[in-house]
């Protein structure tokens, strides 16, 4: 089995060529891995400081989102579905008591107020000016 010369030198160019887009990819591929492992523990910080997870767990979710995608995914994924317990006490709560002068949108207007806005306010709702 002989080969030209020519075969030979295109042959040999594509090695070369291949072995170029190889190191480029790696290279690619090491810095991507560079910025997850310095994104990692700000990452796992802000986790524990939010309650989404607990400090035992910091160790095991760091390896997790370092793993691969498809595991950071999956995390994202459960982190999503999470309420930390000053969330659910909060839910079906007041934020003020019956009590107090609550003035929003959509709030009736009162028949009597001193104030010169709330004057204004139910004047112009009235028509009047």
């Amino acid at each position: 089995m002989s080969y030209s010369l020519d075969k030979v030198l295109e042959l040999a160019g594509l090695s070369s060529e291949l072995l170029s887009r190889y190191q480029t990819h790696m290279e690619k591929q090491a810095a991507e891995q560079a910025a997850v492992d310095a994104a990692t523990p700000g990452a796992v910080s802000a986790l524990a400081q939010n309650e989404r997870i607990f400090d035992n767990q910091k160790d095991d979710i760091a390896t997790k989102i370092a793993a691969s995608h498809a595991a950071c995914i999956e995390l994202i994924t459960k982190l999503a579905a999470h309420r930390n317990a000053s969330e659910l006490e909060a839910i079906g709560t007041q934020v003020k008591s019956a009590g107090e002068d609550v003035r929003s949108v959509g709030a009736p207007v009162s028949d009597f107020d001193e104030r010169p806005s709330g004057q204004k306010y139910r004047n112009m709702l009235m028509g009047a000016r």
